[in-house]
């Protein structure tokens, strides 16, 4: 009983993770409020489909880190389907995940995190596209790649660095053309084989 009282928390804290909190508390609210341990006889997946003694599940699938009762991740599905929030934790108690799904896609706001608490990477997706800005960042807090897309494509300012932060890439996509520094060429940075390092 005490596990449900816990899940029951955990999904209260779950609806703010769309782009749109509406949007994320009603793909939230079309899943039964059922909950089963993913590791219990008679849950099967079958092409990313949940199955529940062989019928297509709806409700939450959760499990533990073993030997305690720290929890390892908590699922949505609708009719097999991931849908609604999910989330998976660090073995600490320290969040890694936070996604939204509608049907099966990455749909609404996608953030992870490193283990010391800082943001992974954190992007938009509608349909399992990205849309809008991703950005992704070091263990250490450092920005590493801007991009921007439109429809699951590139579109706009394309920007990254590497770990000691000198630019890697810096180019813009104008109407499916790219302009300005591609990265690197023949593993080699581009900016390194037109200039002379002394």
């Amino acid at each position: 009983m005490r596990n449900y009282g816990l899940l029951s928390m955990l999904l209260l804290v779950c609806s703010c993770l769309s782009n749109n909190p509406k949007e994320a508390s009603l793909l939230e609210s079309a899943v039964p409020k059922t909950y089963v341990l993913s590791s219990s006889e008679g849950i099967q997946t079958r092409n990313d489909v949940v199955y529940l003694n062989a019928q297509k599940y709806s409700g939450f699938l959760y499990e533990f880190y073993p030997n305690t009762q720290d929890t390892l991740f908590i699922n949505g599905y609708l009719n097999g389907l991931l849908h609604g929030v999910c989330k998976k934790w660090y073995a600490k108690k320290q969040i890694m995940e936070e996604r939204i799904y509608r049907q099966g896609a990455k749909h609404g706001k996608q953030v992870a995190y490193w283990e010391n608490g800082n943001k992974k990477f954190e992007f938009i997706a509608q349909n399992d596209a990205y849309e809008g800005e991703l950005k992704e960042w070091t263990f250490d807090n450092k920005l590493i790649h801007l991009a921007h897309f439109k429809n699951g494509q590139e579109e706009g300012t394309q920007k990254s660095w590497y770990d000691n932060g000198k630019i890697r890439a810096n180019y813009v996509i104008i109407n499916g053309r790219r302009y300005g520094l591609l990265g690197t060429k023949n593993c080699k940075n581009v900016s390194d084989s037109i200039f002379v390092v002394k």
